[in-house]
């Protein structure tokens, strides 16, 4: 960090790009698009101030209902600074549509295609349809937008009830040729959506370089975090969400079974990568999901790699605790993951048989090591157990059986 500070006044710039401020503008739902955006003169809309923003400028949206769908196409820079949108502070602006009719196509509370923005602290609610032919997001980035942070958001009740539809809390959707990079997406709380067969929040396609860190991602009925590739998301380009991390987050009844999408299967896990690669899931809270962690791929001949999961709590689970490998045949796989120092606490709770770690097809070359298995003595710990899974490494697990109330344990002498 470097500061400049002149001698005859107190006057300090921080050259940190994502903090220097040019100009400070005011949104007010009681304002006036046609006035000058001060604090006594606000703007209106969200809108107003995105398209009349330059790089380093910082926008306060005071606190109020806001019936917008907003465009940023404006960018900072790295030499000028981010565009921030802020809340207000003390105050909450509500993005809220009200359930009102949408446009067909993808539609966002914020659709960013733009550099160095931030959004910080709105809450994002009602925007809701039932047909495919709708796409609802609370936040959409996407083509080569970089430099992207999204906090302190709370995202809640985007709805898609159609049977083939999709919706999203939070879309990275890299679909140009050029990579999205340089994403943090940080302490929001992504909640009660009705995805149909999307996620809460998903990085699909040709996106790089990104920090999922301290969300709280709950009571949605798909999938909670996607790392998602081979989609077809772009041509002539790296169609593989990758080199990112997932820390200390806390995802949490995240279930299918009432979505009218899976015909009541039990099928969403709270972290999914899918087609990913070197995707660092580190220190999270996984509990209360139909499966708590899945490294796989859905499309044949590809493959989710280079992934560490470490110092994760994952337990209670509908299902296993962690899934490797595709269901079916038609499915990708998974290799050259590392499973370490995790604890995995009485998964598969409806006793479907998955055990605490279940290996399915084309699981290849992953290492097991230094996990801690808590379970009930008639439980599964890996399916199928390591002696009849020769393809990946199993070294100094240790299981605990279930003594008397949870987390006290009897310890049974037993290391692979």
């Amino acid at each position: 960090m470097i500061i400049a500070c002149l001698s005859l006044f107190i006057w300090c710039i921080d050259a940190n790009a994502e903090t220097t401020t040019s100009r400070i503008f005011y949104v007010d739902n009681n304002g006036n698009d046609e006035n000058s955006g001060t604090i006594h003169e606000p703007w209106k809309t969200i809108q107003k101030a995105a398209d009349n923003t330059a790089p380093g400028d910082l926008v306060y949206v005071r606190g109020g209902i806001y019936p917008e769908l907003v465009s940023i196409k404006n960018s900072g820079t790295a030499e000028d600074g981010y565009i921030t949108f802020k809340a207000y502070p003390g105050e909450t602006p509500v993005m809220d549509m009200n359930e009102q009719v949408i446009k067909k196509g993808n539609s966002a509370f914020f659709t960013i295609n733009a550099n160095y923005i931030v959004i910080d602290g709105f809450e994002m609610k009602n925007l809701i349809t039932n047909g495919p032919e709708y796409y609802p997001n609370g936040i959409l980035v996407m083509n080569q937008s970089n430099h992207i942070r999204l906090v302190q958001n709370d995202i809640h009740h985007i709805e898609n009830h159609s049977k083939k539809g999709n919706a999203h809390g939070i879309l990275i959707y890299g679909n140009a040729s050029d990579p999205i990079s340089d994403i943090t997406i940080k302490d929001n709380n992504i909640h009660h959506l009705i995805l149909g067969n999307s996620e809460a929040l998903t990085l699909n396609g040709n996106v790089e370089k990104f920090t999922i860190s301290d969300n709280v991602v709950h009571d949605n009925n798909n999938i909670g975090i996607d790392i998602a590739g081979f989609y077809g998301t772009c041509t002539g380009c790296i169609d593989q969400a990758r080199n990112g991390t997932i820390k200390n987050n806390r995802v949490y009844l995240n279930s299918s079974k009432k979505n009218p999408s899976y015909a009541g299967h039990y099928a969403a896990g709270g972290i999914y990568v899918d087609g990913g690669k070197a995707v660092k899931i580190l220190n999270n809270v996984v509990y209360k999901n139909d499966f708590g962690i899945e490294l796989a791929s859905e499309r044949k001949g590809k493959t989710t790699s280079s992934v560490t999961v470490k110092n994760n709590n994952i337990f209670n689970n509908n299902g296993a605790g962690l899934l490797l490998g595709g269901a079916y045949t038609s499915n990708g796989g998974a290799s050259k993951n590392i499973i370490t120092n995790n604890a995995f606490s009485l998964n598969d709770i409806k006793h479907q048989g998955y055990g605490e770690i279940t290996f399915q097809k084309y699981a290849k070359k992953n290492q097991i090591i230094d996990n801690k298995f808590y379970i009930k003595k008639k439980s599964t710990t890996i399916y199928p157990v390591p002696k009849k899974n020769p393809e990946n490494t199993f070294k100094n697990n240790k299981t605990y059986f279930e003594f008397s109330i949870f987390p006290t344990y009897e310890y049974l002498s037993l290391s692979f």
